[in-house]
């Protein structure tokens, strides 16, 4: 799900590509217009954190199993904080395409306009890194 790629820091917008493959702004710009529609059920233009975790709940994951309830509700609640810049509780289209803007660039790592398979392992790579390393000594 793509909500899900631009909510967490740890999913690349690519989750399992080849080097060869990439994804260029306009196919995740696509991509995520296709799931705001999706996941908007009532049709008022925004995303309400249940409507989020409606479609997270959904989700597939590996082995075509259900994400995980309490996953599922981690992820919700983490696109909601990211994306509802104006904390107003529900999220604009605008702010889910402002929101995935900023991680296609930060996973750009050239700045082409498109993520290849090389750089969406190295933000896989940051990521995992930086999950593991936990929070800096001394805080």
């Amino acid at each position: 799900m793509f909500l899900a790629a631009i909510a967490l820091p740890a999913s690349a917008l690519l989750q399992a590509a080849p080097a060869a493959a990439q994804e260029t702004r306009k196919s995740a710009e696509t991509k995520l217009d296709g799931e705001f529609a999706a996941s908007d059920t009532n049709h008022d233009g925004f995303l309400s954190q249940a409507e989020v975790l409606a479609r997270m709940s959904n989700m597939k994951v590996s082995g075509g199993k259900k994400l995980d309830p309490a996953q599922a509700k981690k992820i919700a609640a983490l696109f909601m904080a990211r994306a509802d810049t104006n904390k107003d509780g529900k999220v604009s289209e605008a702010e889910s395409q402002a929101l995935m803007a900023n991680v296609f660039g930060k996973y750009d790592l050239n700045h082409d306009g498109r993520v290849d398979g090389q750089e969406a392992a190295a933000a896989r790579a940051a990521a995992k890194a930086q999950a593991t390393s936990g929070p800096p000594k001394g805080r």
